[in-house]
């Protein structure tokens, strides 16, 4: 996924098989419409020419809850979206008022699929906050209804929960590896509408991983007011939803804008300054999490990325002011990646190829069994 494609030589020596099992499993892959293989050039002479790729014809589904809002998409095994559809989702609504507004989306991806004669092979949704023990006090909805209620209205596909920066991970190492080139054990932290990061493990699978949510460290006493109900956390400071007064901006054009939302803008110096105070803040925050769990790299995604980089020396100096033994380049790597911004559900629709790749393209499990499975 990572390389977008191999040659039968280079599957067999990273899978540990013989040249001939190699053949034999991808003529049956290739039978079934799951790869694609094309004669490539090569420079050098007697080289394999026989390009293997995953076929552009494997619908999966990706709903991601992020933003505020329902986003639901269909695509390739290559992220591409041919069916979106967002549906605002704010954090009030009651379970029956949101297990209505999920089982429209639903309804309108099982037409939109029967009128084109598409089989969904896999889906996976992407929830804030997913995971933790005792529940999210975010989302509050009951995930396993969820679960339930997608496996009635796509009965027989596969259907994985995760986390959303466990998606975000997978779409940036699986989306962009020519601009995801840090090797290694690493943190990647993704300050969007939330703040969150996991601890990558590279001799881990993605669904391994395991997310934190940094936003909610309290990092000023009394401070002001976060979503989750508490005074003073990270994410009532750094978040997307937290810099758009500085900027000038709304929530709503941020998203509209996308990735490169920042380009446009003149930030006058009042508001830079504002801005770097707020990544002073994330590093701080990140270096106490850095003291509780050591890891020599530290990979940043989302609107901190887009700030000039002698702006964002301020992440930096607040790392340099909690983290144990102080911040050097030479002690922690430090590196930052384009976000994604307001183009969800991508990342839960790579979340999912990544997942119907790691299971062997197997359909061996119904929706409902394997959400609930992954849920329990």
């Amino acid at each position: 996924m990572r390389s977008k494609g191999a040659f039968r030589t280079g599957i067999a020596r990273d899978s540990n098989l013989t040249e001939a099992s190699v053949s034999r499993i991808l003529n049956e892959l290739r039978k079934e419409n799951i790869v694609e293989e094309k004669r490539q050039q090569t420079s050098n002479a007697g080289a394999p020419t026989g390009f293997v790729t995953l076929s552009k014809d494997i619908a999966i589904l990706g709903i991601e809850l992020s933003n505020s809002r329902l986003s639901f998409g269909v695509g390739d095994l290559k992220g591409t979206l041919d069916y979106v559809e967002r549906m605002p989702a704010s954090p009030q609504l009651s379970q029956q008022d949101f297990e209505h507004l999920f089982a429209e989306g639903t309804a309108n991806i099982r037409e939109w699929i029967g009128a084109r004669g598409i089989a969904l092979r896999q889906a996976a949704m992407s929830v804030p906050g997913y995971g933790r023990e005792g529940g999210n006090p975010i989302y509050p909805w009951d995930i396993r209804r969820l679960a339930l209620l997608l496996g009635e209205a796509l009965p027989g596909v596969p259907l994985t929960f995760t986390n959303s920066v466990i998606a975000q991970a997978a779409f940036h190492r699986y989306s962009y590896p020519a601009g995801y080139d840090i090797s290694g054990d690493h943190l990647f932290l993704f300050a969007g509408h939330g703040v969150a990061g996991v601890i990558v493990n590279d001799a881990a699978p993605v669904d391994a991983f395991s997310a934190f949510e940094i936003g909610h460290m309290v990092i000023e006493r009394d401070g002001l007011p976060c979503r989750c109900g508490h005074k003073g956390c990270l994410e009532a400071y750094t978040s997307l939803r937290a810099i758009s007064p500085i900027i000038g901006l709304s929530d709503a054009d941020i998203l509209t804008r996308g990735d490169h939302f920042m380009e446009a803008l003149s930030v006058d110096p009042t508001a830079r300054k504002a801005l770097r105070e707020r990544q002073f803040l994330l590093g701080l925050a990140l270096g106490n999490a850095l003291n509780l769990h050591s890891v020599p790299k530290v990979v940043i995604s989302g609107w901190p990325s887009l700030m000039p980089e002698a702006d964002r020396v301020a992440i930096a100096d607040g790392l340099n002011q909690s983290l144990l033994g102080g911040y050097s380049p030479e002690r922690l790597e430090l590196a930052f990646i384009e976000p994604l911004i307001g183009n969800d559900p991508k990342a839960a629709l790579h979340y999912a190829a990544y997942c119907f790749v790691r299971g062997g393209a197997l359909d061996e499990k119904s929706g409902q069994h394997a959400a609930l499975e992954e849920i329990a």
